[in-house]
């Protein structure tokens, strides 16, 4: 379970947003990755990224993966659960660049710098499936990408095809496909941020109880079409903000309405699926804001030429801890 985002402000500055919910602790931190670092994938062996990037991530082995991030030219993804649909090669493919499900994500950030790119780049790529080395299951994965033009796309396995597909309202959760969430919006055309007027039944008359009516039926749930469709009219319909600090602030408004409180949602097998960190990137400056769940503190790493141009990776803590300040 996850959802995601796109934003732009006032002043055109463009985001891309998510949260992370799961049930197992990924224990998630801010990393940035240098160009020219060296990576060993599993079929294509050691190569070097061309671009820097910051994301979530922590260290796997001798590499690090990945759940979303962005590069130093702007261009943001994030992978999503996409349970029951997700389908892989069983191979590599002769010729191809055969990327597990798992790499491909920090495989993107490394080496592509646009959409536009990455929709000719993507004709050699193939998905290949394995089992994930943190959680033991072939996990199934889709993926929505952004970059700084404002431009959304989602990556999802069709038939053991990588698709690429246009994403007209920058929105996405999980299973279904991208086509079975876009066509069920069709069945909130009601709702809307106004009220309904009174109604008259022969000699009665009805009122609304109040102001929101015409949110009346915007489904509540956690489920993923559920957060589709409440994601999709708060993001249409909230405030984008003039500037920077006011579309984070709108952004993470927006995300409050997704985000899952430890508790209110267990798996079958007794685990908390809850929303462990929110993350938002602004695709203009290449600048990563992470919201762990255990504080309503928002820390940031920008991805300044020094980071760029380390020889190592630089991974950043941060504070778990609630706190409240007082005001004198």
């Amino acid at each position: 379970m996850c959802t995601s985002i796109t934003l732009q402000s006032e002043d055109k500055i463009n985001f891309l947003a998510r949260t992370m919910d799961f049930g197992f602790e990924l224990n998630g931190l801010p990393i940035v990755i240098p160009r020219n670092y060296t990576s060993t994938f599993h079929f294509e062996g050691t190569s070097k990224t061309t671009y820097a990037f910051v994301g979530t991530g922590q260290k796997i082995g001798c590499n690090y993966m990945f759940a979303d991030g962005v590069n130093e030219k702007g261009l943001a993804i994030a992978e999503l659960y996409y349970l029951n649909e997700a389908s892989y090669q069983t191979s590599p493919v002769e010729g191809k660049i055969n990327l597990t499900q798992d790499e491909f994500l920090t495989w993107v950030l490394g080496h592509v710098a646009s959409i536009d790119e990455l929709k000719e780049v993507i004709k050699q790529v193939e998905m290949i499936g394995v089992s994930n080395p943190l959680l033991s299951v072939m996990s199934p994965l889709h993926f929505i990408v952004s970059d700084k033009t404002g431009k959304c796309v989602v990556i999802e396995t069709n038939n053991e095809t990588l698709t690429i597909k246009d994403n007209p309202v920058g929105v996405m959760t999980n299973s279904p496909t991208l086509e079975w969430h876009l066509t069920n919006l069709n069945n909130y055309l009601f709702i809307k941020p106004t009220n309904y007027q009174p109604k008259k039944f022969e000699d009665y008359t009805i009122k609304p109880f109040g102001q929101g009516s015409g949110t009346y039926g915007l489904p509540g749930g956690l489920t993923s079409p559920e957060r589709f469709v409440r994601a999709t009219y708060m993001k249409t319909y909230a405030e984008k903000g003039k500037n920077e600090s006011q579309a984070l602030n709108s952004i993470f408004h927006i995300l409050n309405t997704v985000t899952i409180p430890k508790g209110v949602n267990i798996e079958d097998d007794g685990h908390y699926d809850y929303t462990q960190y929110r993350a938002a990137f602004n695709l203009n400056s290449a600048t990563y804001y992470f919201n762990p769940y255990y504080t309503q503190e928002v820390f940031s790493v920008e991805l300044t030429e020094d980071l760029c141009s380390k020889d190592d990776a630089t991974v950043f803590s941060v504070s778990q801890d609630f706190s409240i300040t007082k005001l004198n």
